[in-house]
C-alpha cells in the first residue's frame, strides 16, 4: 500500500492516496509509515490552498507561484511526467486519472488551468469535463488545454468552437507544453478585467 500511496502523491492524485491511506489505516491504525504519509499530503494539500505558502526552487518560478494547474490524464507516466515539469517550471499542481477524480479535485481547489486529456478509455471523456467546468459558474472562466495521441480536423474545430484554449498532442514535449500553459494563462490574464 504505502509504495503506490507514495506513486499516487507523486503524480499529485492527492484524493486517490487518502482513499488508499484510509485502506491501509484501517488494517493497521498506528503504523508509522501510514502516518507520516498522511501528514505529507495534508501538508501539500495545505500549501496548494495557500498559494502564498509555494516553495521557489529558482528564479523562474517567481511569478508562477500561487497558480495551481489541475492535470488530468489516464496514463501515469504522464501524469507523474506532466506533474514533475509543472512543479519545476514552479507551478502548483494536482493529478487526476478520470473523470470522478477531476471533479473530486475540483470541489477541493479552483486551478488557474486545466490540462485534460481528451479520450478516457473508461467513463466520461474529457469533453464531458470541458462541459462540467464551463457549466460551473466557478469554474468557467478557467482555461482549459487539451492532451491528445491524435487530434483530427473534426475534433479541432469542435474544441475552438466550444471554446477550448489550446491542443497539445502526445508524445509531449516539455517546452511546447510549458509555452502553451504560460500561453493559455496570460491570455486569460489579459481578458479579465
Amino acid at each position: 500500500y504505502l509504495d503506490r500511496v507514495e506513486e499516487l502523491v507523486g503524480m499529485a492524485r492527492y484524493s486517490a492516496a487518502r482513499s488508499m491511506l484510509n485502506k491501509a489505516l484501517a488494517l493497521e491504525p498506528h503504523n508509522r509509515g501510514v502516518l507520516t504519509l498522511q501528514q505529507h499530503i495534508d501538508v501539500a494539500l495545505r500549501l496548494l490552498a495557500t498559494p502564498s505558502l509555494h516553495k521557489s526552487n529558482g528564479q523562474r518560478d517567481t511569478a508562477r507561484r500561487g497558480k495551481l494547474v489541475l492535470v488530468v490524464d489516464q496514463d501515469e507516466r504522464v501524469l507523474m511526467s506532466l506533474v514533475e515539469s509543472l512543479r519545476k517550471y514552479g507551478f502548483g499542481a494536482i493529478g487526476a486519472a478520470s473523470f470522478g477524480e477531476a471533479v473530486e479535485a475540483l470541489a477541493h481547489h479552483v486551478p488557474s488551468l486545466i490540462i485534460s486529456e481528451v479520450n478516457f478509455e473508461n467513463g466520461p471523456v474529457g469533453f464531458d469535463l470541458y462541459f462540467w467546468v464551463r457549466n460551473n459558474s466557478g469554474l468557467s472562466w478557467v482555461p482549459f488545454l487539451y492532451l491528445a495521441t491524435r487530434v483530427t480536423r473534426e475534433m479541432f474545430i469542435a474544441g475552438k468552437r466550444l471554446g477550448v484554449d489550446e491542443f497539445i498532442v502526445k508524445p509531449l514535449d516539455e517546452e511546447v507544453v510549458m509555452a502553451s500553459v504560460l500561453s493559455c494563462l496570460g491570455k486569460r490574464k489579459q481578458r479579465v478585467p
